[in-house]
């Protein structure tokens, strides 16, 4: 059993209550759940000056432990058994008891690189990315130091900005007040958290945009967004794309895992982009429902995107010809792309189909249609995300227009 601080109340502010009662109280809201390893976790601790704890949505940590009053080790352990891809996701609190109080961390990354860089925030909805002169990576193995030299406040340090469900539906109302838009629930998640679809009007033809099935891809998710508020817009490049296809929107495929901050699976042990065709999981089986009654209806697939992040941006796709009686439709929406962000660094990895049970590798085969996982490198400046997922979904809808 794996023990998780309860999210749902947040720790009290610093400065309002001893360091002793903030202890006290997220000790209480420990409640163990269904984990995936035996090991105890410890997601708070506390010395003289500062409190650390991971008691809110997309925060985790294994254990940590104050090794002076102002210096603390975190473990980062990913929620299963290795094998896993590694993407060593950690969120924390910093609590001081007093001001311009400084701290020393180590973080200590099991089975993986210290892949992410930190970024903190004085509220835990605005993010800024910690300059260098404040972290130290690669010294050994898997570790990271980070140099907090003035806390005043309570501080979320992270290893991307937490985009959590309740931004998510931020973000759908804010569409819905754009767009004409249907919203539906096609299912709910092991932990019962709704599996959400936005879809603009029926048309002949439908591309599906599929996003969040690895909780810590948060540029990729980004990039998600900026590609449909641009499909979205008032242009008239998207109104005639939206008069021609349909959008079916799956935005959020993995919200437990998003929420436990999880490195890359669900709360089943399982990877969502590796469950398509067997379809084991809720999350993946909603989706399977959906496309056998999307199928139902006179739409033909077009296009699938499913959004992701990696080390670098790269675009997957099938490699040219294999698709008969149809355009490159890949190399053409890139290259086109290419040419007006050249500034922007992408690789396109065309690749046959192989046996591996993704999204990308299901579609192809299902439909026979341009079936890609776009990649966003963890580290893309958030200006250039803006700049370039726009672009993206520009010569998408220009290519497919012309097809």
């Amino acid at each position: 059993m794996q023990a998780n601080c309860s999210r749902a109340s947040p720790l009290p502010q610093a400065r309002s209550h001893p360091l002793w009662l903030i202890l006290a109280l997220c000790l209480t809201a420990c409640t163990p759940t269904a984990g995936l390893t035996e090991e105890p976790s410890a997601q708070v601790c506390a010395s003289p000056l500062l409190a650390v704890d991971a008691a809110f949505d997309g925060g985790n940590f294994h254990r940590c432990e104050f090794l002076s009053t102002d210096a603390v080790l975190i473990e980062i352990h990913p929620e299963d058994a290795p094998p896993i891809n590694p993407s060593a996701w950690y969120a924390f609190r910093v609590s001081p008891a007093q001001s311009n109080t400084a701290l020393a961390i180590t973080l200590q990354v099991q089975d993986g690189p210290a892949r992410y860089w930190p970024w903190v925030s004085a509220d835990g909805e605005d993010w800024t990315r910690l300059p260098e002169s404040q972290v130290q990576r690669g010294l050994e193995e898997g570790a990271m130091q980070i140099a907090l030299p003035d806390v005043d406040a309570p501080l979320w340090v992270s290893a991307q900005e937490l985009l959590q469900p309740d931004d998510y539906e931020d973000w759908y109302a804010a569409l819905e007040a754009r767009v004409p838009l249907q919203r539906e629930e096609i299912g709910r998640s092991a932990q019962g958290r709704p599996l959400t679809m936005l879809r603009t009007e029926p048309r002949a033809e439908v591309v599906y945009l599929l996003g969040r099935q690895h909780p810590p891809e948060v540029t990729g998710a980004l990039a998600m967004q900026h590609f449909v508020d641009t499909v979205f817009a008032d242009t008239d490049l998207a109104r005639a794309f939206r008069s021609r296809f349909a959008l079916v929107l799956l935005p959020l495929l993995n919200p437990d895992g998003v929420v436990e901050g999880y490195w890359r699976h669900n709360t089943g042990g399982v990877d969502l982009n590796r469950d398509w065709g067997p379809f084991t999981q809720p999350e993946t089986q909603a989706v399977a429902r959906l496309l056998d009654a999307m199928d139902a209806q006179p739409m033909q697939p077009r296009l699938m995107l499913d959004f992701h992040s990696t080390q670098e941006s790269r675009f997957y796709t099938q490699v040219a010809g294999e698709l008969p009686g149809e355009k490159d439709f890949a190399t053409v929406w890139l290259d086109r792309a290419r040419a007006r962000i050249p500034d922007f660094p992408f690789r396109h990895d065309a690749l046959a189909p192989s046996a591996q049970q993704n999204t990308k590798n299901y579609f192809f085969r299902r439909y026979q249609i341009p079936a890609i996982t776009y990649e966003l490198g963890d580290d893309v400046p958030r200006e250039a995300i803006a700049r370039s997922a726009p672009v993206f979904a520009e010569e998408m809808m220009r290519t497919l227009l012309e097809q």
